[in-house]
């Protein structure tokens, strides 16, 4: 199977090549779980930190948005974060920009992401949407959170926090956790020499974009269970009542 040329219009075309990455997984002698994430345009794989014109040095920044969010907003949150593992994975799903990348556990879920919205048009071309498949090793993971702060990372790992908010729950959600150079820079994942070809990248052209999606709601898949909250509730009748200009 051609990892970079793969291409879907439908949830079964999907789940067939999932399933095929999985036995080529297993066949391999890799037990470990496959990530994915869904991107409604086809970007470099970068933290949203990584993205910002900053008003200064980026890990000075960084530590000191932390720094505010947790000052000001314990009030607002449902569980209490133990240490700035938890800290960052709370404020990345909430918004905030951080040095950890959003994945998902679950296949249907990125699907959603990727599709959730009409399409994005850049210069005048509707783009397509794509899923990224992690396939990782245990090595991968970034087991010790106790004697190690995401702040000071030294190397690019995956990092399951804990559930810190009803949306990493009910998106099943995991993260990759990146090193920021002595330069100040981020390294694209995709080109990450850990990672690069640990990845398979699926298209989803735009085209297909809302019957996928009417074929994840049949699935239980929608804005009301992803985000957990009124928010997302709102947000799916609005789309159950009224159509997107894809869906016209």
């Amino acid at each position: 199977m051609n990892k970079n040329n793969l291409e879907i219009s439908s949830v079964i075309e999907y789940i067939k090549i999932i399933e095929n990455i999985e036995k080529s997984n297993e066949q391999n002698g890799n037990n470990a779980d496959l990530l994915f994430r869904g991107q409604g345009i086809d970007k470099p794989l970068l933290p949203k930190l990584a993205r910002l014109d900053l008003n200064g040095d980026i890990t000075n920044i960084e530590k000191l948005m932390l720094k505010e969010f947790k000052r000001c907003s314990l009030p607002l949150t449902e569980f209490q974060p133990e240490n700035n593992w938890d800290w960052l994975a709370l404020a990345q799903h909430h918004g905030l920009p951080t040095r950890l990348l959003d994945w998902s556990y679950s296949a249907l879920v990125a699907l959603w992401f990727a599709v959730e919205r009409e399409p994005v048009e850049i210069d005048g071309q509707k783009q397509n949407g794509v899923i990224w498949v992690l396939n990782g090793e245990v090595s991968d993971f970034r087991i010790n959170t106790e004697t190690t702060d995401p702040l000071s990372n030294k190397i690019t790992k995956i990092f399951r926090s804990s559930v810190v908010s009803k949306r990493i729950s009910s998106q099943s959600g995991v993260f990759t956790c990146h090193k920021i150079t002595e330069s100040g820079k981020f390294i694209q994942f995709e080109t990450n020499k850990e990672f690069k070809t640990k990845l398979s990248k699926i298209k989803i052209p735009y085209d297909y974009f809302p019957s996928i999606r009417k074929q994840l709601h049949t699935l239980g898949v929608n804005s009301s269970t992803i985000y957990p909250d009124i928010d997302g509730f709102c947000k799916h009748l609005q789309w159950r009542f009224s159509k997107y200009s894809d869906e016209k």
